[in-house]
């Protein structure tokens, strides 16, 4: 596989796994079967080294900026992987686990949060999909989401428009880790 260092730190391969295992949740969940996704796993790696090297551009660029993070938001960030874990106890033996204090844990949730507060502000002028642009897309897939043409558009109209809808913020944040790709280092080394 290949490796990625950007502006001198590398690329972990926990940070790549975390990527694609986001990817194939992603297009699962939006009607790509498990042989679709196995025929597109090597572009899916590459999807996910890409996007981990964008994270760390974007959390190099958040951390620059200082992206303010109240503490009312960490807490409710913590509040929902204490539920996500199972509560308190599991929340405080994960942490053990990794060998982490509550406040080291806070450190990392915030710079992620100030990741995603920068991700919502270039997000935030891309227009949702209009209705003809959901249409079209399920007249073009119209074999990948009818299941044999047991649903019409109006059972798929929400995971399409979520789909179109992710798919076109993912591009504006593409655009924006593009411009942060050219003022940045980015070696690439293959094991």
């Amino acid at each position: 596989m290949k490796k990625a260092i950007v502006d001198g730190v590398e690329i972990s391969e926990g940070a790549v796994r975390f990527e694609y295992d986001r990817l194939v949740r992603f297009y699962k969940s939006h009607g790509f079967s498990d042989e679709a996704l196995k025929d597109s796993a090597s572009e899916l790696e590459a999807k996910a080294l890409d996007q981990a090297i964008g994270a760390r551009l974007l959390l190099n660029r958040a951390v620059k900026l200082d992206v303010p993070v109240t503490a009312e938001e960490l807490d409710a960030e913590v509040e929902k992987i204490i539920a996500q874990v199972g509560g308190l106890e599991n929340y405080r033996a994960a942490l053990s686990a990794q060998g982490l204090d509550e406040n080291a844990f806070k450190r990392e949730i915030e710079k992620g949060a100030k990741v995603n507060k920068l991700v919502a502000q270039v997000c935030s002028l891309i227009p949702d999909p209009t209705e003809d642009e959901i249409v079209a897309f399920f007249e073009a897939n119209r074999n990948q989401w009818s299941d044999g043409g047991k649903k019409t558009i109006v059972d798929v109209h929400d995971d399409i428009r979520d789909l179109l809808r992710h798919e076109a913020r993912g591009r504006g944040v593409d655009e924006f880790v593009a411009e942060l790709r050219e003022n940045a280092e980015i070696k690439f080394e293959c094991d």
